[in-house]
Formats: structure tokens, C-alpha cells, sequence
């Protein structure tokens, strides 16, 4: 089997690029460069894996299908954060994401026969119910979502109108080694080795699905082998709110502090409950997580005691913080925490 496959060099991309490595896939990287991974360059520099330089715009169509020639699968793990804020976000979501994916995709016409695009779960929106079902209609409230659901049906019409089939892996939110965005678990991590009690914005009772990016790589891995054609899930079905997340990651940790509340998040404001449903994926791709948050916090925070670079705080603007009755009020600001979100 061979493989052309883009992010390979990311958080998630390098698990993903390691389980096909060892699972004797011809793998070709495409992109401008081999990514943040060390991993995935020293595949690359011993000749274990072919990389193609091109343009992130993915215009040079003539050398995109000479990369693609002969490959059985195209897969789309690659994804460029836009810098800017509110209606110019949605814009450059496009431009960065959207419209190179398209181009990308065409290229593989007459070539890679499936395609397999890394989703998120954020397209679904602020859903009212529990699990989150693939058949739900989706209602994105963030341009990243937005985005990720115009990726989605740009696939399914380019891939339905060629002959092609396309596995779409809707993410939950990953977490594991090698995580250094600034999401919930990472922050709650170098907070509790540095001694700074967590801050939780709102009032902490948000829920959402984790899913350690090892099993992740499992599920993607599954998308490829097995050519599936649908929408899948991928998370655990298993909810947890950012408050015991919190008391999770400071117990494991073996730190002591009562949590804070940001009190400059909208109070009035819906609570998140993402938390999806993972009977189709278990049924066409054979997928179910098998690690537990505990053993995969728990991991995570290894590896980042072994990172004392990263294990350094980000430096944030000061925030409004009120006291509840678990709380501390602290005078300076500490480590915030922000959407959970996944993002490959």
C-alpha cells in the first residue's frame, strides 16, 4: 500500500506517520516542509519515507500528480492556523485550508482511489443532546468549524463525482505526549509543575470527550487500510467536565491548589457538551479507545517533565478572577485555559 499523506510532521500526523511506517506503508510526506516532528525528519533524511517539497497553496498541479502516481490513499492530516481574529479568521480559513484542500484533492483524480480527511467535532455545533451521532446535522459556531465542514462536503462531491471513496474522522479532543498547544490539558500540566493553581473559565462544568492521540492514530490508521466510505467519529463516548479534568491532572501531577475561575467569560453564556458517539466507528473501522484518561494524562505529564523547556507557562494578559467555595484568589494571573478544541 502507499500512502501520500500531509501534515506527517504534526502532533498528531507523527503518530499517525509512525503506525504506517510499522505497518509497511509506502509513505510519501507532501508539503513545504517535513513538519515540527524530529521523527518524521529522521524518516526522511534515512530514506524510510519519500517527502515532496511544494507550496502550501498546493498550485503546482503537475508535480502534485507525480507525487500522487500510483498511490492508494490520500491523507489529510495537514492544517495551517490563521493568526487572525473574528470575520477575518473565517477568511483566511479558507485561504489557508479550504481552497488548498480542494486543489489537493483534484490532483489526486485518476490517482489515489481513496481519500481520508482529518475532521474535527466541533462541526457539530452547540448541539443540545448527547452522544453526538455522524447523522446529526451539523451547525459549526467557529470559523475553524466552519471550515472543517466546507473541507468535508468540498470531499464527499470531488470524491463522489471521480469514483472515489472518502473516510471523514471527526476528532474529538486529543491529547497526549507531544501536545504543546495551548489547550486545556497542556495548561493545567505546566500549571501544576510550576506550582500555579489551574484557571478554569466559566464555571467549569463544560464537558468533553478526550481521546489520547495514540488511539487516534489507531482510528486513522483503521481509515486507511480498510478504505472505509462515511463519517466516523473518533473519541471515547465518555464525558469530562473542565473542572474534574483540572483535579485530574493535579492529582496525577501530585500538586495541591484549589482551582480559580476566570470571571471574564460571558456568564450567560450555553455550556459546551461535546461528547460523541463511537458505534459506527467501532463497527466499520473496528475502532474503540482503549487508554484511559488517567494513563494518558499521566503519560503526558512525563513527557513533559522531560520537556523542561516546554513546561514553562505562556505568558497571557491579566484575567478576572472570582472566588468560589474550592477557589483561591491569586493576584497575579495564572495558567489560562482555553476552548479544549482539537485541531490536527
Amino acid at each position: 500500500m502507499r500512502v501520500v499523506m500531509t501534515g506527517g510532521g504534526g502532533f498528531i500526523g507523527s503518530y499517525v506517520l509512525a503506525r504506517m511506517v510499522g505497518a509497511g506503508i509506502d509513505v510519501t510526506l507532501l508539503g513545504p516542509n517535513t513538519g515540527k516532528s524530529r521523527y518524521a525528519a529522521a524518516l526522511v533524511e534515512a530514506g524510510d519515507v519519500r517527502f515532496v517539497r511544494c507550496a502550501e497553496t498546493f498550485y503546482e498541479e503537475d508535480l502534485l500528480r507525480g507525487a500522487l502516481t500510483g498511490a492508494d490513499t490520500l491523507l489529510l492530516l495537514g492544517y495551517l492556523m490563521p493568526s487572525s481574529t473574528g470575520a477575518q479568521r473565517l477568511v483566511d480559513e479558507f485561504a489557508r485550508n479550504v481552497d488548498p484542500l480542494i486543489r489537493l484533492v483534484r490532483a489526486a483524480e485518476g490517482h489515489a482511489r481513496h481519500v481520508v480527511f482529518a475532521s474535527s467535532a466541533t462541526v457539530y455545533g452547540p448541539l443540545l443532546h448527547t452522544p453526538l451521532r455522524e447523522c446529526d446535522t451539523p451547525r459549526p459556531a467557529t470559523p475553524y468549524g466552519v471550515a472543517k465542514l466546507a473541507s468535508e462536503h468540498a470531499i464527499r462531491i470531488l470524491c463522489q463525482a471521480s469514483g472515489q471513496t472518502a473516510a471523514v474522522l471527526r476528532y474529538s479532543t486529543v491529547y497526549g505526549p507531544g501536545e504543546t498547544v495551548p489547550r486545556a490539558i497542556p495548561n493545567f500540566i505546566r500549571a501544576a509543575l510550576t506550582g500555579a493553581p489551574p484557571v478554569v473559565r466559566g464555571d467549569g462544568l463544560d464537558e468533553h470527550d478526550y481521546v489520547h492521540v495514540a488511539d487516534v492514530a489507531d482510528a486513522t490508521l483503521a481509515a486507511v487500510q480498510r478504505a472505509t466510505n462515511g463519517v466516523y467519529n473518533v473519541a471515547t463516548g465518555t464525558a469530562t467536565t473542565t473542572l474534574d479534568l483540572a483535579r485530574l491532572v493535579y492529582t496525577l501531577a501530585g500538586a495541591t491548589a484549589a482551582p480559580v475561575f476566570d470571571s471574564s467569560t460571558e456568564p450567560a453564556r450555553s455550556r459546551t457538551r461535546v461528547v460523541c458517539d463511537t458505534e459506527l466507528s467501532r463497527a466499520q473501522l473496528g475502532f474503540s479507545a482503549r487508554r484511559s484518561l488517567s494513563d494518558g494524562i499521566s503519560e503526558e505529564i512525563g513527557w513533559f517533565r522531560c520537556r523542561p523547556d516546554l513546561a514553562a507557562p505562556p505568558a497571557l494578559a491579566p484575567i478576572r478572577l472570582r472566588p468560589r467555595a474550592d477557589a483561591v484568589v491569586i493576584a497575579a494571573p495564572a495558567v489560562a485555559v482555553s476552548s479544549p478544541t482539537a485541531m490536527p
